[in-house]
């Protein structure tokens, strides 16, 4: 096999919630009569790390209100709803082939621990994985950093496939050193991502041929 083990991002590449996401940020400007996202299309164009970033490009001024209180609110909202969010079609099938196939397999996520711990258990995908690596801060914060000391701490994991959604996936995976492909599903566009001149598929499902 070409790869020993796949690193997964979370959010936007095993669980869709790029649709709560955008509802619970749609609450947060409208409590300030700020523009909302109009769909998934404007969100992918969006979105961006840091984090912050992206709130500014939604038109948060923080001179006028720090980062921290639009992002709590938001941390609050989302995590009202983040067990209604599901898995893409096909993930759970492709984590278990994986899994028989003796494949290492990792999540990487900008996700504060916790919540990911909570969110994949409820899930019933925890089986999958053999290592869960969130962050300890909620503002999102650090993933980089992970990455980078895990992969100078764990050489046994290469060859290795990073797999996520954002350019920020693609930074992690040259951060560790192994290969990546980009999901158009998630929380950037297609266009964004063909631009960095990453590999992209529209399918989670496509990793299982490249792969096996």
């Amino acid at each position: 096999m070409k790869y020993k083990t796949v690193i997964w991002d979370f959010n936007g590449t095993i669980l869709d919630d790029t649709g709560i996401s955008i509802s619970s940020i749609n609450t947060v400007l409208s409590r300030r009569g700020m523009k909302t996202v109009e769909d998934l299309s404007e969100f992918q164009e969006i979105f961006c790390f840091p984090v912050s970033e992206y709130y500014r490009r939604l038109g948060f001024d923080f001179n006028k209100e720090p980062y921290k209180i639009p992002a709590d609110e938001w941390v609050e909202l989302y995590s009202k709803k983040m067990f209604d969010a599901p898995l893409y079609p096909g993930i759970r099938n492709t984590l278990s082939l994986l899994k028989q196939a003796g494949i290492r397999q990792i999540v990487l996520s900008a996700c504060e621990q916790e919540r990911l711990e909570r969110q994949i258990e409820h899930l019933s995908i925890s089986r999958y994985f053999d290592e869960i690596l969130g962050c300890t801060d909620v503002y999102a914060k650090g993933k980089s950093e992970i990455a980078k000391e895990y992969a100078a701490h764990n050489p046994d994991i290469f060859p290795a496939l990073f797999i996520g959604d954002t350019d920020h996936d693609l930074e992690c995976a040259n951060e560790m050193g192994c290969d990546c492909i980009l999901f158009s599903g998630g929380f950037m566009s297609k266009r964004r991502l063909l631009a960095l001149g990453a590999e992209v598929i529209d399918d989670p499902t496509e990793i299982i041929s490249k792969i096996l």
